[in-house]
């Protein structure tokens, strides 16, 4: 069966975490599945835990709250609503997988499966999709939902004028939606309006502006890490855990983030690497956002539901069906639906 580039993707955060070969205290494997299993461990599915110690074999879930009602910990105010900046940790932030375009279909979901997923938007006339890399696709995205030329969206965004919070960089900054240009706009203008239409965002959410660049960077792992979107609040809440936790997120797309080609799977090589984006050797969030999140993931970031999850594992890579789980025993037994659906519709 064919694959489209988000079910790729999809697949590549779903079996990285369900094999850590070598790295990420999810010891399903062992290092016996082949190295294709090994690199989707982490990311869409679910980030394994930080690394045992040497010898252990297997890995207890960094503490965290013992009730489904408390909000995320923190080690300043938490916050309950979406209108109030997130707590600040003490760790640096990153995290999650790569969907690699915008614009993917998704396969029909079986009835049988009672799973209905919320799909992302997708590009259209005056529309931009959440979820691509900037440098990659966001300006192909900008380029074919107002007919402008690729190269005068990418010169429009290498000169669009950023709030300093951005430091320079716009990934993230762009946002996505509908728009409607006034007449005779062109690429400048129009990639201009995102950035402004995103500080508006963050505004109309009453986020404090030292906050910006970290709510950015974690919505982008959150959008980044998901395949619905109605999956957004319960990754929300496993990753204000694991960050609330502290140590490596261990997510596959905040590894791949900086490589110049589409792929689906990383190597232990580069879960092994000390570059900045690597999440299974670097604490909390990335350096940067990942991509242009949405206000959904905004929104899921600034007030996840109650919950104590700890793991999540999408164990259907067409529907993007996910499961989420409070122990590494609950964990592994949802790996093992994702094996066996990796066993029915084998990668190309």
């Amino acid at each position: 069966m064919a694959w489209t580039l988000a079910g790729m993707a999809v697949l590549a955060a779903v079996v990285a975490l369900v094999v850590a070969a070598g790295g990420g205290g999810d010891d399903a494997g062992d290092g016996a599945e082949p190295e294709v299993l090994a690199a989707t461990q982490t990311s869409v599915t679910e980030v394994p835990l930080p690394d045992p110690a040497p010898g252990s074999a297997t890995v207890p879930p960094p503490p965290v709250s013992t009730t489904t009602t408390t909000a995320p910990p923190a080690t300043t105010t938490t916050t309950t609503t979406a209108t109030t900046a997130p707590p600040v940790t003490t760790t640096t932030t990153t995290t999650t997988l790569p969907v690699t375009t915008t614009t993917a279909s998704v396969p029909p979901v079986s009835p049988s499966s009672g799973y209905t997923p919320v799909l992302k938007p997708a590009t259209g006339p005056g529309r931009v999709a959440p979820g691509g890399v900037l440098t990659k696709h966001l300006a192909a995205d900008i380029a074919i939902a107002f007919g402008f030329d690729t190269a005068e969206v990418v010169a429009a965004i290498a000169a669009v004028e950023l709030p300093p919070e951005a430091g320079g960089n716009p990934e993230g900054w762009l946002a996505p939606g509908t728009y409607e240009p006034a007449d005779g706009a062109g690429a400048a203008e129009t990639v201009q309006a995102m950035v402004d239409r995103r500080v508006a965002q963050l505004e109309a959410r009453q986020i404090s502006r030292d906050q910006w660049h970290r709510v950015l960077t974690a919505a982008s792992v959150i959008e980044k890490e998901t395949y619905n979107q109605n999956e957004k609040p319960r990754v929300a809440r496993v990753l204000a855990n694991r960050l609330a936790g502290g140590g490596p997120l261990q997510m596959d797309s905040i590894i791949l983030y900086p490589v110049p080609e589409d792929r689906i799977f990383t190597t232990r090589e580069e879960r092994a690497s000390d570059q900045p984006y690597n999440s299974y050797r670097h604490n909390g969030l990335p350096p940067t956002p990942i991509c242009s999140p949405d206000e959904a993931s905004l929104d899921a970031f600034l007030a996840p539901p109650p919950g104590n999850w700890w793991f999540y594992v999408t164990i259907d890579l067409h529907s993007g069906e996910t499961r989420f789980a409070v122990t590494f025993e609950e964990h592994q037994a949802n790996v093992e639906l994702l094996r066996a659906w990796l066993t029915d519709h084998p990668t190309p």
